[in-house]
Protein backbone atom coordinates (compact mmCIF):
# COMPACT_ATOMS: atom_id res chain seq x y z
CA UNK A 1 0.00 0.00 0.00
CA UNK A 2 3.09 2.51 0.81
CA UNK A 3 4.61 1.83 -2.55
CA UNK A 4 1.40 2.08 -4.21
CA UNK A 5 0.35 5.20 -2.61
CA UNK A 6 3.82 6.48 -3.16
CA UNK A 7 4.05 6.01 -6.85
CA UNK A 8 0.65 7.81 -7.24
CA UNK A 9 2.13 10.69 -5.62
CA UNK A 10 5.52 10.55 -7.91
CA UNK A 11 3.07 10.06 -10.80
CA UNK A 12 0.90 13.13 -9.72
CA UNK A 13 3.96 15.74 -8.90
CA UNK A 14 5.05 15.11 -12.51
CA UNK A 15 1.92 15.77 -14.01
CA UNK A 16 1.65 18.96 -12.44
CA UNK A 17 5.57 20.15 -13.06
CA UNK A 18 4.78 19.22 -16.70
CA UNK A 19 1.66 21.15 -17.07
CA UNK A 20 2.99 23.93 -15.29
CA UNK A 21 5.68 23.71 -18.10
CA UNK A 22 3.72 23.74 -20.86
CA UNK A 23 1.32 26.89 -19.09
CA UNK A 24 4.70 28.69 -19.20
CA UNK A 25 6.02 27.93 -22.71
CA UNK A 26 2.66 28.95 -24.33
CA UNK A 27 1.53 32.14 -22.13
CA UNK A 28 1.67 35.01 -24.37
CA UNK A 29 2.29 32.71 -27.37
CA UNK A 30 0.40 32.46 -30.95
CA UNK A 31 -1.60 30.49 -30.99
CA UNK A 32 -2.12 28.96 -34.97
CA UNK A 33 -4.89 28.70 -37.28
CA UNK A 34 -5.23 28.21 -41.02
CA UNK A 35 -3.48 31.14 -43.10
CA UNK A 36 -3.61 33.21 -39.94
CA UNK A 37 -2.17 34.06 -36.15
CA UNK A 38 -4.43 35.16 -33.45
CA UNK A 39 -2.61 36.11 -30.25
CA UNK A 40 -3.52 34.01 -27.17
CA UNK A 41 -4.11 36.26 -24.40
CA UNK A 42 -2.97 34.92 -21.20
CA UNK A 43 -3.83 37.87 -19.29
CA UNK A 44 -6.10 41.49 -19.88
CA UNK A 45 -4.62 43.51 -22.60
CA UNK A 46 -3.45 46.74 -21.49
CA UNK A 47 -6.37 49.74 -21.15
CA UNK A 48 -5.87 53.22 -22.08
CA UNK A 49 -5.65 55.88 -19.56
CA UNK A 50 -8.01 57.98 -20.19
CA UNK A 51 -8.95 56.88 -23.51
CA UNK A 52 -4.87 56.95 -24.39
CA UNK A 53 -2.69 54.35 -24.91
CA UNK A 54 0.65 55.61 -25.46
CA UNK A 55 4.47 53.92 -25.82
CA UNK A 56 7.79 54.29 -26.83
CA UNK A 57 8.56 50.06 -27.86
CA UNK A 58 5.88 48.40 -28.45
CA UNK A 59 5.80 44.53 -27.97
CA UNK A 60 3.26 42.25 -30.24
CA UNK A 61 1.61 41.12 -27.53
CA UNK A 62 0.88 44.42 -26.04
CA UNK A 63 -0.14 45.46 -29.20
CA UNK A 64 -1.94 42.35 -30.62
CA UNK A 65 -3.81 42.12 -26.89
CA UNK A 66 -4.62 45.75 -27.47
CA UNK A 67 -6.06 45.46 -31.02
CA UNK A 68 -8.31 42.59 -30.49
CA UNK A 69 -9.86 44.35 -26.76
CA UNK A 70 -10.51 47.06 -29.41
CA UNK A 71 -11.66 44.06 -32.32
CA UNK A 72 -11.83 40.73 -31.49
CA UNK A 73 -11.81 40.18 -35.55
CA UNK A 74 -8.53 41.43 -35.53
CA UNK A 75 -5.64 39.20 -37.12
CA UNK A 76 -2.18 38.91 -37.72
CA UNK A 77 -1.39 37.04 -41.56
CA UNK A 78 2.00 36.81 -41.21
CA UNK A 79 3.56 33.98 -38.74
CA UNK A 80 6.87 34.69 -37.88
CA UNK A 81 6.54 36.93 -35.14
CA UNK A 82 6.95 35.74 -31.70
CA UNK A 83 5.15 37.35 -28.42
CA UNK A 84 7.75 39.12 -27.22
CA UNK A 85 9.18 40.67 -30.29
CA UNK A 86 9.60 44.24 -30.21
CA UNK A 87 6.95 45.29 -33.44
CA UNK A 88 6.89 48.46 -33.54
CA UNK A 89 8.11 52.55 -32.80
CA UNK A 90 5.79 55.59 -31.85
CA UNK A 91 3.07 56.74 -30.61
CA UNK A 92 -0.67 55.83 -30.37
CA UNK A 93 -3.60 57.36 -28.72
CA UNK A 94 -7.87 57.03 -28.91
CA UNK A 95 -10.25 60.07 -27.44
CA UNK A 96 -13.39 59.47 -27.15
CA UNK A 97 -14.44 63.02 -27.66
CA UNK A 98 -18.30 62.08 -27.70
CA UNK A 99 -20.32 59.47 -27.95
CA UNK A 100 -20.26 58.50 -31.69
CA UNK A 101 -17.29 60.74 -32.28
CA UNK A 102 -13.57 59.34 -31.24
CA UNK A 103 -10.08 60.61 -33.14
CA UNK A 104 -7.31 58.44 -33.40
CA UNK A 105 -3.65 59.33 -33.70
CA UNK A 106 -0.76 57.32 -34.32
CA UNK A 107 2.88 57.85 -35.25
CA UNK A 108 4.85 54.52 -35.35
CA UNK A 109 7.77 52.45 -37.52
CA UNK A 110 7.56 49.12 -38.12
CA UNK A 111 10.07 47.52 -36.85
CA UNK A 112 9.34 44.27 -38.64
CA UNK A 113 6.92 43.20 -41.69
CA UNK A 114 3.29 43.44 -40.09
CA UNK A 115 0.32 42.53 -42.58
CA UNK A 116 -2.88 42.69 -40.78
CA UNK A 117 -6.54 42.25 -41.29
CA UNK A 118 -9.93 43.23 -39.06
CA UNK A 119 -13.53 43.78 -39.56
CA UNK A 120 -14.46 47.37 -39.71
CA UNK A 121 -17.96 48.26 -38.52
CA UNK A 122 -20.45 50.58 -40.55
CA UNK A 123 -19.05 54.40 -39.30
CA UNK A 124 -18.31 57.63 -41.39
CA UNK A 125 -14.93 58.07 -40.98
CA UNK A 126 -12.20 60.93 -42.48
CA UNK A 127 -8.38 59.47 -42.42
CA UNK A 128 -6.17 62.16 -42.63
CA UNK A 129 -2.17 61.14 -43.64
CA UNK A 130 0.31 63.71 -43.02
CA UNK A 131 3.89 61.57 -43.49
CA UNK A 132 4.90 58.32 -44.54
CA UNK A 133 2.65 55.35 -46.00
CA UNK A 134 1.83 51.57 -45.93
CA UNK A 135 -0.17 49.65 -48.17
CA UNK A 136 -3.80 49.81 -47.17
CA UNK A 137 -7.15 49.26 -48.00
CA UNK A 138 -11.05 48.80 -47.28
CA UNK A 139 -13.43 46.45 -49.11
CA UNK A 140 -11.98 46.84 -52.62
CA UNK A 141 -11.10 50.78 -51.68
CA UNK A 142 -7.44 51.26 -51.42
CA UNK A 143 -6.52 54.62 -49.02
CA UNK A 144 -4.60 56.60 -50.96
CA UNK A 145 -1.57 57.88 -49.22
CA UNK A 146 0.51 61.24 -48.99
CA UNK A 147 3.65 61.85 -51.48
CA UNK A 148 7.16 63.40 -50.58
CA UNK A 149 8.66 66.39 -53.06
CA UNK A 150 11.87 64.95 -54.69
CA UNK A 151 15.08 66.08 -53.26
CA UNK A 152 13.00 67.41 -50.07
CA UNK A 153 12.26 65.73 -46.78
CA UNK A 154 8.64 67.84 -46.74
CA UNK A 155 5.21 65.63 -47.78
CA UNK A 156 2.44 66.23 -49.56
CA UNK A 157 -0.84 64.87 -46.63
CA UNK A 158 -3.48 63.21 -47.93
CA UNK A 159 -7.28 62.90 -46.84
CA UNK A 160 -9.70 60.48 -47.57
CA UNK A 161 -13.61 61.08 -45.89
CA UNK A 162 -14.62 57.35 -46.08
CA UNK A 163 -18.10 55.91 -45.49
CA UNK A 164 -19.56 51.69 -45.24
CA UNK A 165 -22.72 51.00 -44.80
CA UNK A 166 -21.91 47.34 -43.93
CA UNK A 167 -18.82 45.41 -42.34
CA UNK A 168 -15.88 45.83 -44.34
CA UNK A 169 -12.71 43.90 -44.23
CA UNK A 170 -9.76 46.46 -43.73
CA UNK A 171 -6.07 44.99 -44.87
CA UNK A 172 -3.40 46.66 -44.00
CA UNK A 173 0.82 45.88 -45.12
CA UNK A 174 3.72 47.40 -44.15
CA UNK A 175 7.25 46.33 -44.30
CA UNK A 176 10.10 46.98 -41.81
CA UNK A 177 10.96 50.83 -41.62
CA UNK A 178 7.94 51.80 -42.90
CA UNK A 179 6.51 54.91 -41.00
CA UNK A 180 3.18 56.82 -41.25
CA UNK A 181 2.04 59.50 -39.06
CA UNK A 182 -2.07 59.60 -39.43
CA UNK A 183 -5.29 60.85 -37.57
CA UNK A 184 -8.31 59.22 -38.55
CA UNK A 185 -11.67 60.90 -37.30
CA UNK A 186 -14.66 58.16 -36.83
CA UNK A 187 -17.95 59.08 -36.63
CA UNK A 188 -20.77 56.76 -35.96
CA UNK A 189 -25.09 56.78 -36.38
CA UNK A 190 -25.51 57.89 -33.01
CA UNK A 191 -23.25 61.45 -32.96
CA UNK A 192 -25.20 62.23 -36.49
CA UNK A 193 -28.96 61.19 -34.49
CA UNK A 194 -27.42 63.39 -31.88
CA UNK A 195 -27.16 66.67 -34.34
CA UNK A 196 -29.65 66.00 -36.65
CA UNK A 197 -27.05 66.19 -39.29
CA UNK A 198 -29.56 65.14 -42.03
CA UNK A 199 -32.62 66.77 -40.82
CA UNK A 200 -31.17 70.07 -42.65
CA UNK A 201 -32.60 70.32 -46.02
CA UNK A 202 -29.25 71.48 -47.67
CA UNK A 203 -27.84 67.76 -46.45
CA UNK A 204 -29.10 65.95 -49.72
CA UNK A 205 -25.66 65.76 -51.19
CA UNK A 206 -24.55 63.83 -47.54
CA UNK A 207 -27.98 61.54 -48.14
CA UNK A 208 -26.73 60.76 -51.34
CA UNK A 209 -23.20 60.11 -50.07
CA UNK A 210 -24.21 57.33 -47.66
CA UNK A 211 -26.57 55.85 -49.61
CA UNK A 212 -24.09 53.35 -51.28
CA UNK A 213 -22.10 50.44 -49.52
CA UNK A 214 -19.36 51.86 -49.75
CA UNK A 215 -17.84 55.58 -50.80
CA UNK A 216 -14.54 57.31 -50.43
CA UNK A 217 -13.73 61.05 -51.71
CA UNK A 218 -10.07 62.20 -51.58
CA UNK A 219 -8.64 65.44 -51.42
CA UNK A 220 -5.20 67.11 -51.10
CA UNK A 221 -6.51 68.36 -47.37
CA UNK A 222 -6.01 72.90 -46.70
CA UNK A 223 -3.51 74.21 -44.66
CA UNK A 224 -6.51 75.23 -42.47
CA UNK A 225 -7.40 71.72 -42.03
CA UNK A 226 -3.72 70.20 -41.50
CA UNK A 227 -3.91 73.19 -38.85
CA UNK A 228 -6.65 71.80 -37.32
CA UNK A 229 -5.32 68.34 -37.15
CA UNK A 230 -2.22 69.11 -35.36
CA UNK A 231 -4.00 71.39 -32.68
CA UNK A 232 -6.23 68.20 -32.09
CA UNK A 233 -3.15 65.75 -31.65
CA UNK A 234 -0.98 68.56 -29.74
CA UNK A 235 -3.92 69.91 -27.77
CA UNK A 236 -2.35 72.72 -25.03
CA UNK A 237 -2.28 71.80 -21.05
CA UNK A 238 -6.20 72.40 -20.45
CA UNK A 239 -8.64 70.89 -17.60
CA UNK A 240 -10.33 67.09 -19.31
CA UNK A 241 -13.21 68.40 -19.57
CA UNK A 242 -12.35 71.79 -21.84
CA UNK A 243 -9.48 69.56 -23.50
CA UNK A 244 -12.49 67.46 -24.50
CA UNK A 245 -14.53 70.62 -25.85
CA UNK A 246 -11.13 71.92 -27.63
CA UNK A 247 -10.84 68.58 -29.53
CA UNK A 248 -14.37 68.14 -30.60
CA UNK A 249 -14.63 72.30 -32.14
CA UNK A 250 -11.20 70.75 -34.29
CA UNK A 251 -12.68 67.89 -34.96
CA UNK A 252 -15.70 69.67 -36.34
CA UNK A 253 -13.61 71.91 -38.35
CA UNK A 254 -11.93 68.86 -40.10
CA UNK A 255 -15.08 67.24 -40.69
CA UNK A 256 -16.92 70.64 -42.21
CA UNK A 257 -14.07 70.53 -44.62
CA UNK A 258 -14.72 67.09 -45.36
CA UNK A 259 -18.41 67.50 -45.88
CA UNK A 260 -18.01 70.92 -47.82
CA UNK A 261 -16.70 68.49 -50.47
CA UNK A 262 -19.96 66.87 -51.26
CA UNK A 263 -21.60 70.14 -52.00
CA UNK A 264 -18.64 72.82 -53.00
CA UNK A 265 -18.89 72.82 -56.40
CA UNK A 266 -16.14 74.79 -56.53
CA UNK A 267 -12.46 73.42 -58.21
CA UNK A 268 -11.36 71.62 -54.73
CA UNK A 269 -7.79 70.43 -53.57
CA UNK A 270 -8.12 66.70 -54.89
CA UNK A 271 -5.21 64.80 -54.64
CA UNK A 272 -5.21 63.73 -58.66
CA UNK A 273 -8.50 64.23 -60.10
CA UNK A 274 -8.73 68.22 -60.94
CA UNK A 275 -4.63 68.18 -62.02
CA UNK A 276 -2.98 66.44 -64.50
CA UNK A 277 0.07 64.53 -64.10
CA UNK A 278 1.85 67.67 -65.95
CA UNK A 279 0.10 70.24 -63.65
CA UNK A 280 0.87 68.26 -60.40
CA UNK A 281 4.67 68.23 -61.68
CA UNK A 282 4.85 72.00 -61.93
CA UNK A 283 3.13 72.76 -58.81
CA UNK A 284 5.49 70.73 -57.16
CA UNK A 285 8.19 72.49 -58.81
CA UNK A 286 6.78 75.84 -57.34
CA UNK A 287 6.69 73.99 -53.70
CA UNK A 288 10.25 73.26 -53.73
CA UNK A 289 11.64 76.45 -54.69
CA UNK A 290 9.01 78.24 -52.14
CA UNK A 291 10.63 75.40 -49.69
CA UNK A 292 13.74 75.81 -50.02
CA UNK A 293 14.36 79.34 -50.99
CA UNK A 294 15.88 82.17 -48.26
CA UNK A 295 13.85 84.66 -49.96
CA UNK A 296 10.88 83.61 -52.09
CA UNK A 297 10.96 84.41 -55.49
CA UNK A 298 8.59 86.99 -57.14
CA UNK A 299 5.28 85.90 -58.48
CA UNK A 300 6.84 85.86 -62.17
CA UNK A 301 9.90 84.62 -61.69
CA UNK A 302 8.15 81.33 -60.00
CA UNK A 303 6.08 80.97 -62.56
CA UNK A 304 8.77 81.11 -65.38
CA UNK A 305 10.81 78.26 -62.80
CA UNK A 306 7.60 76.36 -62.76
CA UNK A 307 6.86 76.52 -66.43
CA UNK A 308 3.56 78.41 -66.31
CA UNK A 309 1.95 81.42 -66.51
CA UNK A 310 0.90 83.76 -63.40
CA UNK A 311 -2.55 83.45 -64.06
CA UNK A 312 -2.11 79.35 -63.99
CA UNK A 313 0.22 79.40 -61.23
CA UNK A 314 -2.52 80.74 -58.94
CA UNK A 315 -4.90 77.88 -60.62
CA UNK A 316 -2.60 75.19 -59.26
CA UNK A 317 -2.36 76.82 -56.14
CA UNK A 318 -5.93 77.33 -55.37
CA UNK A 319 -7.00 73.77 -56.47
CA UNK A 320 -4.43 71.92 -54.04
CA UNK A 321 -4.07 74.45 -51.54
CA UNK A 322 -7.48 76.30 -51.60
CA UNK A 323 -5.43 79.37 -51.85
CA UNK A 324 -3.26 81.83 -53.28
CA UNK A 325 0.62 82.05 -53.32
CA UNK A 326 0.98 84.56 -51.25
CA UNK A 327 -1.26 82.45 -48.97
CA UNK A 328 0.64 79.75 -49.28
CA UNK A 329 3.97 81.63 -48.25
CA UNK A 330 2.32 83.30 -45.31
CA UNK A 331 1.53 79.92 -44.03
CA UNK A 332 4.05 77.85 -44.62
CA UNK A 333 6.14 80.68 -42.79
CA UNK A 334 3.74 81.07 -40.07
CA UNK A 335 4.27 76.91 -39.97
CA UNK A 336 8.47 77.64 -40.11
CA UNK A 337 7.58 79.98 -37.51
CA UNK A 338 5.58 77.90 -35.20
CA UNK A 339 8.82 75.10 -35.53
CA UNK A 340 11.41 77.52 -34.33
CA UNK A 341 8.83 78.52 -31.13
CA UNK A 342 8.46 74.72 -30.33
CA UNK A 343 11.70 73.09 -31.03
CA UNK A 344 14.60 75.69 -31.39
CA UNK A 345 13.31 77.97 -28.48
CA UNK A 346 13.70 81.42 -30.48
CA UNK A 347 12.06 84.36 -29.08
CA UNK A 348 8.64 85.98 -30.45
CA UNK A 349 10.62 88.56 -32.12
CA UNK A 350 12.72 86.32 -33.57
CA UNK A 351 9.76 84.47 -35.08
CA UNK A 352 8.26 86.63 -36.39
CA UNK A 353 11.56 87.97 -38.36
CA UNK A 354 11.52 84.47 -39.28
CA UNK A 355 7.69 84.71 -40.95
CA UNK A 356 8.88 88.42 -42.49
CA UNK A 357 6.85 90.09 -40.33
CA UNK A 358 8.14 93.76 -38.68
CA UNK A 359 5.48 93.58 -36.03
CA UNK A 360 5.27 91.14 -33.42
CA UNK A 361 1.88 91.96 -32.72
CA UNK A 362 0.63 91.30 -36.60
CA UNK A 363 2.59 88.23 -36.10
CA UNK A 364 1.04 87.24 -33.28
CA UNK A 365 -2.56 87.37 -35.04
CA UNK A 366 -1.43 85.98 -38.02
CA UNK A 367 -0.27 82.92 -35.91
CA UNK A 368 -3.25 82.96 -33.61
CA UNK A 369 -5.66 82.83 -36.84
CA UNK A 370 -4.20 79.93 -38.21
CA UNK A 371 -2.31 77.90 -35.88
CA UNK A 372 -5.85 78.31 -33.13
CA UNK A 373 -3.07 79.23 -30.36
CA UNK A 374 -0.67 82.22 -29.64
CA UNK A 375 3.27 82.08 -30.30
CA UNK A 376 3.45 82.23 -26.46
CA UNK A 377 1.75 79.26 -25.78
CA UNK A 378 3.87 77.67 -28.98
CA UNK A 379 6.95 78.22 -26.66
CA UNK A 380 5.68 77.09 -23.54
CA UNK A 381 4.96 73.99 -25.37
CA UNK A 382 8.97 72.74 -25.47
Amino acid sequence: MIERSATKMIVFVMFVVIWIYERKATANSFEKTPFLFVLRRAAPAPRYGNNHWMSSLVKAHEFFGQMQTENQTFRLLNSNIGAGDTVLHGTFSKTTIRNGLTAHYSDVTNLCDLHTEAESAPHLGIKLFFQGGVSASIGNQDIPMPHRLENSDHWIPSATLFYQQEQELFRRRATVGDRLRKLTIKIFPEWLESGDVFGDAGAHSLKLFTSTRLAARSWRPSAQLVALATQAIKPPPLEPYLKRLYMESRALGIIAEAFSLLVDRRPTPALATSLSASENKRLRRAEELLRNCDSPPSLDELAVEAGVSVNTLQRLFHAAHGMTVFHYVRALKLGQARTALENDGVTIAQAAYLAGYTSPANFATAFKRLHGFSPREARSRR
